[in-house]
């Protein structure tokens, strides 16, 4: 692996500089939550949780949920050694990894595991119907590690195909309701302004109106080619976002939807792309 490569990898991690400190902190954190639950156990005490509260939402639509305490910490002096010992162990151990890691040549199998470089959780606010909502993210790097993105896992589901992914509610619509999806493709031999062009053409025999081809830096940087069929509230409506993958292609970004979802799912599916991230393998 280049010195390019490294850095950038390094880069698009987000991991913070002071990586060293975190790992103190969540492997110090956990052994004392073992030394508390242990604590607990022996002296027989019981402990009661207070229930969450339970998040409802529109999964038809995709519109705004409505959305409706401080650990004990354990200090016994005879598990202080043995806690500096696993912490030890655990920062050298983090720190063996990224050094074996950096020193790996170009083509090595580690590369398919890009995705450990990026949080594989994340919260993400997101701005819906006015409202600000907090959203569980989780991270999908593509087979062949050219792109990245975050998408909510509580309400929808990636599912991997042999040519193009698709994240789609979790619960199937009824038979009534239009498609809902947000789906990446890849076009690694044709460049994004070509390529609008050839989809908005497509586009104008299946949709009442296409849109004019629009250069756009939000959510994503490329090309954005909107259509709709009509103004019912089933009515379907699309949007195709063409991205340069960096090199000689391009990345097809499309998000269908019905119209009466339009402030729902296609507001988050928006704020999904803003997520979406080429990965640079040169």
């Amino acid at each position: 692996m280049d010195q390019k490569h490294k850095e950038q990898l390094l880069k698009k991690s987000e991991y913070p500089d002071t990586w060293k400190d975190d790992i103190w902190g969540q492997l110090e954190a956990r052994l004392d939550a073992e030394e508390g639950t242990q604590k607990s156990s022996s002296a027989g005490d019981d402990e009661e949780q207070a229930d969450g509260g339970t998040v409802h939402h529109d999964s038809i639509t995709g519109r705004s949920p409505s959305m409706g305490r401080a650990n004990n910490r354990s200090n016994k002096t005879k598990h202080k050694g043995m806690r500096v010992m696993k912490i030890g162990v655990g920062v050298a151990a983090a720190a063996v990894a990224l050094t074996v890691f950096l020193s790996l040549p170009a083509g090595t199998a580690m590369m398919d595991s890009v995705k450990n470089w990026f949080e594989p959780e994340k919260k993400i606010e997101i701005d819906v119907e006015g409202q600000k909502e907090e959203t569980n993210g989780q991270v999908h790097v593509d087979k062949t590690s050219d792109y990245a993105i975050y998408y909510d896992k509580d309400r929808y589901k990636l599912v991997e195909g042999e040519d193009k992914d698709v994240i789609t509610t979790i619960d199937p619509l009824l038979a009534e309701y239009p498609e809902v999806s947000l789906t990446i493709e890849q076009k690694a031999d044709v460049l994004p302004e070509q390529l609008a062009k050839e989809l908005a053409e497509q586009l104008q025999g299946d949709y009442e109106r296409v849109d004019a081809i629009e250069r756009v830096t939000a959510p994503v940087d490329g090309y954005l080619v909107h259509a709709i069929d009509g103004n019912d509230r089933l009515s379907m409506v699309t949007n195709v976002y063409i991205v340069s993958n960096g090199k000689q292609g391009s990345f097809i970004l499309s998000s269908k939807y019905f119209l009466e979802a339009a402030e729902g799912h296609g507001a988050r599916f928006t704020q999904t792309l803003e997520q979406f991230q080429v990965l640079d393998g040169e």
